[in-house]
Order: C-alpha cells, then sequence, then structure tokens
C-alpha cells in the first residue's frame, strides 16, 4: 500500500470512529482522494468495508450500532452492491 493510500485508510478510519461524518471530513476525504487514482481510491474504500464487516461478524452478532455504521460507510464512500460480501448485501439489505 502506497502512503497515500494508508493516509486514506487512516483517515477514513479516523472518520467513522464517532460514526458521524461532518463536512470538514467530507472535505479531507476529497482532498486525500485527490492523491491517488480512483482505482486505488476504490480499493482502500473496499478494503476498509471488509475489515469493518469483519469487526461486525466477529461475535456473529450484528447489533443495530454495527448495521447503521456499515450502512453509513457504504454511503459515505459510494461503494456499490458488488463492492460488499455476500453476506453484508444481505444484512444491510433493509438500508441499501
Amino acid at each position: 500500500m502506497s502512503q497515500n493510500a494508508a493516509e486514506l485508510h487512516l483517515l477514513i478510519t479516523q472518520i467513522f470512529e464517532d460514526n458521524i461524518v461532518e463536512a470538514k471530513e467530507r472535505e479531507a476525504l476529497q482532498a486525500a482522494k485527490a492523491h491517488l487514482d480512483n482505482e486505488t481510491v476504490h480499493q482502500v474504500f473496499k478494503d476498509f468495508f471488509k475489515a469493518k464487516w469483519g469487526e461486525a461478524v466477529a461475535d456473529d452478532v450484528i447489533t443495530g450500532v454495527e448495521r447503521s455504521l456499515l450502512g453509513k460507510i457504504y454511503l459515505e464512500l459510494g461503494l456499490e452492491l458488488e463492492d460488499l460480501p455476500p453476506m453484508a448485501r444481505i444484512a444491510l439489505k433493509e438500508q441499501l
């Protein structure tokens, strides 16, 4: 992972820590994306979602808070259904 990609990953980790995405965080995200090609950005976003999905299902129970966060990540990062693990699509179908 390049330094810019690692910085993007760190930024989105920080953005979603509190489950609230503020305008200034969206601006920082857009600025960070400008240093990377679209394919790399998309891969970082998919990897981040997959990691959060793994955390959510680690205990075999997806809480409402986890479901909400996953839905927010999906929407804020502009992911597509095919970007999500198959079970995530099922678990989030009502939110998407």
